[in-house]
């Protein structure tokens, strides 16, 4: 039997050239092509997060969803979300609205009373010699001896001065009637503590209360030689409390103190100290009310 082109006694040399060339191939081009490989087998879905798109569609996933369209987790803020202050915005100013301090005017006469009683020593007289008690306040002579005063005050803590009012008569001569009339005015004196003395706890030092001239509240008294804007008023018990400034600034704790043999007052950091080194001379610690016309 015979084939055209080739016999049966050519099979053995074709076997033989094909597996020369097998041999002399390299292996990449026996190798399957990427593009017909399976796609890698995926274990599980987190396991793709950080493939790309690409990965992706290999391995017949789908592509990533955009990222700007992502919603927001409540572990996730959203970017676009309102700010949410935490504290309201303040006011441009706290004291924007605050009520101005009104001050509140008293007048009447000044009573000084044993400290820690209600037991009376005399109503605060004053003069161009000097600020002292009148004596027993049970009769009418005493109370109209004591000095009627006046201040004005805007709290308990603002310090203000205090201001005697005196009576003052003066004789005019009227031309046209021919007679004389006379007229009454009020002339202004300042109660405060005139000296320069440094008060303290343990100081044997002290004060008088006087005549002063005008001060500002905290002012030392090294300029004036004394004080006057050195009360407050506590308007529920009617006490005046004096606060003194030493000479350096400082502000020692001040207590008003009442000397018998002549009625003086005095104003003293240590009432106790004041007495150990005066003790032919002692005062008593008293404190000053206010008594309304």
């Amino acid at each position: 039997m015979r084939f055209s082109g080739f016999s049966l006694a050519s099979l053995p040399a074709l076997a033989l050239a094909l597996c020369l060339l097998l041999a002399s191939s390299p292996a990449e081009a026996l190798s399957i092509p990427p593009s017909l490989k399976a796609p890698p087998r995926v274990k599980s879905v987190r396991a793709t997060d950080g493939w790309t798109n690409a990965k992706r569609l290999a391995a017949g996933l789908p592509p990533r969803a955009p990222r700007t369209f992502k919603r927001a987790t409540p572990t996730v803020p959203d970017p676009y979300a309102p700010v949410k202050r935490s504290a309201p915005s303040p006011s441009p100013s706290p004291f924007a609205f605050a009520r101005p301090a009104v001050e509140t005017a008293y007048e009447g006469r000044i009573v000084a009373r044993y400290a820690g009683s209600d037991v009376p020593v005399g109503y605060v007289r004053a003069s161009s010699s000097g600020v002292s008690v009148a004596g027993d306040v049970s009769g009418e002579d005493e109370v109209q001896d004591g000095a009627r005063v006046a201040f004005k005050t805007t709290g308990s803590k603002a310090l203000f001065s205090i201001t005697a009012l005196q009576d003052t008569s003066a004789t005019i001569d009227s031309s046209n009637s021919g007679s004389e009339t006379s007229q009454e005015s009020e002339s202004t004196t300042l109660i405060g503590a005139a000296g320069a003395s440094t008060l303290s706890s343990g100081s044997a030092s002290a004060v008088p209360l006087g005549t002063v001239k005008q001060t500002a509240p905290h002012a030392r008294p090294a300029l004036t030689g004394g004080e006057s804007a050195i009360w407050t008023f506590d308007a529920a018990t009617k006490a005046l409390t004096a606060h003194w400034v030493n000479p350096d600034g400082s502000h020692p704790h001040t207590r008003v103190a009442y000397r018998a043999r002549d009625g003086a007052l005095f104003v003293a950091g240590d009432v106790a100290a004041y007495n150990a080194a005066h003790p032919g001379d002692v005062v008593s610690e008293v404190t000053l009310y206010l008594e309304s016309d």
